[in-house]
C-alpha cells in the first residue's frame, strides 16, 4: 500500500471520528441536558447506573455526593437525591446533517418512578445535590 493511500486512509478516520464527536453521540452530555432541563432546584448531575444489580438511582446518586460536590466547589446539599432517570439507548445511528424524517437518538424517561428501579433500565440517574 503506498503511502499516500494510508495517509488519506488515517485522515479519513480521524475525520469520522470527529464527525461522529461532533453530531453529539455523547451520552452524558445529552442525558446532562435532559436532567437539567427538568425543573428542580440544586446542582444537577447525571450519574451512570450498571444495568441490572441491586443498587437504584437513589443509591447511586447518595454514593456520587462526594464526586458531585468536588465538581461544584462543595456547594449543594450533602445529601444527594435522584429526581429522574433515563435509559440511553447506545445503537444511535450516523445521519447526515441533510438526512431528514429519521430517528437517531433514543432515550426512555422513567420520572421519579425510576429513581427506584432494580432491574435492567434505567442506566443513568439524575441528581440533585
Amino acid at each position: 500500500m503506498s503511502s499516500v493511500i494510508l495517509h488519506w486512509m488515517i485522515i479519513v478516520s480521524v475525520f469520522a471520528s470527529e464527525m461522529k464527536e461532533s453530531y453529539g453521540q455523547d451520552p452524558d452530555n445529552i442525558v446532562q441536558a435532559a436532567c437539567a432541563a427538568i425543573p428542580t432546584g440544586g446542582f444537577v448531575s447525571v450519574i451512570r447506573k450498571q444495568c441490572g444489580g441491586s443498587k437504584t438511582c437513589a443509591t447511586v446518586c447518595k454514593e456520587a455526593g462526594a464526586s458531585m460536590r468536588a465538581i461544584y466547589g462543595n456547594q449543594g446539599s450533602t445529601k444527594p437525591t435522584c429526581f429522574n432517570a433515563f435509559h440511553f439507548y447506545y445503537n444511535a445511528r450516523y445521519l447526515h446533517p441533510k438526512k431528514i424524517g429519521k430517528a437517531r437518538l433514543a432515550m426512555y424517561k422513567y420520572g421519579s418512578a425510576g429513581c427506584h428501579a432494580t432491574y435492567c433500565g434505567p442506566n443513568f440517574c439524575c441528581c440533585r445535590a
